[in-house]
């Protein structure tokens, strides 16, 4: 089965440059490449073919690709991270800092985020193009199969979007309820954007509902009153 632009599909990778990974959907080979992340989701990611869910390169080589067989892709800078264009560089005065950085640290500024890349005088040159910005890049990558289910579709997307797994409710015709963990907004920056990005997919997903809810639970804090910790710390100075 060839896979067609518009598809929803499970698809393992691993990108690298000069042969050493620096993004994977592999545990094992991340914990190897030492870029392994505890909080990370590893395994297949679901994306839809020809939505920009991965790099342009890789998006566009899906497209008629066959389930189950492993393919090797390499990219020029244009069609993976984008060229490096000196007019990312950008220089700032060190009273922008709150603190003094070092060279190579990675910094943000006016909401974005760069790395020092030298000092002259009282000035700092940060560096806001892509750490992989004007390299060759190669992935390695298979197509793990098909989603067909909606809810399991937009999961898929989210955990894409968020780095996190969420529960999608699409039992009922008329919307969507998609279950967030408590403060998403404190954890995510960019949540109210990413927020709008996923009811637009939810929409596209499941075209017969009306809505999208987002469902935020508090659990009640684990409070004790003095009554209830007196006997614990009575018997404790014992």
């Amino acid at each position: 089965m060839a896979i067609e632009n518009g598809t929803y599909i499970k698809l393992s990778y691993t990108g690298s440059v000069n042969g050493v990974p620096f993004d994977t959907t592999d545990a094992e080979v991340a914990k190897t490449a030492g870029i392994f992340r505890e909080k990370a989701l590893y395994g297949p990611a679901v994306v839809k073919v020809g939505a920009g869910h991965v790099l342009p390169g890789v998006d566009e080589d899906l497209a008629g690709k066959e389930i189950g067989t492993e393919y090797t892709l390499v990219l020029p800078a244009a069609k993976a991270f984008g060229e490096h264009k000196t007019e990312e560089m950008k220089a700032f005065d060190k009273k922008t800092f709150e603190k003094k950085p070092e060279v190579f640290e990675r910094v943000t500024i006016e909401g974005r985020e760069g790395v020092v890349v030298n000092k002259v005088g009282n000035r700092y040159i940060v560096d806001f193009n892509h750490p992989l910005a004007g390299q060759e890049v190669s992935y390695v990558y298979t197509i793990e199969g098909v989603v067909e289910d909606g809810a399991e579709k937009l999961a898929g997307i989210i955990k894409l979007l968020t780095g996190r797994d969420m529960k999608v409710d699409a039992e009922d015709k008329t919307f969507v309820s998609i279950e967030i963990p408590a403060m998403m907004a404190m954890y995510n920056q960019n949540w109210l954007m990413t927020q709008y990005m996923v009811s637009q997919e939810a929409f596209a997903i499941f075209p017969e509902i009306e809505n999208v809810k987002f469902v935020e639970s508090f659990p009640r804090p684990n409070y004790k009153t003095e009554e209830e910790s007196a006997p614990a710390e009575e018997q404790a100075a014992e």
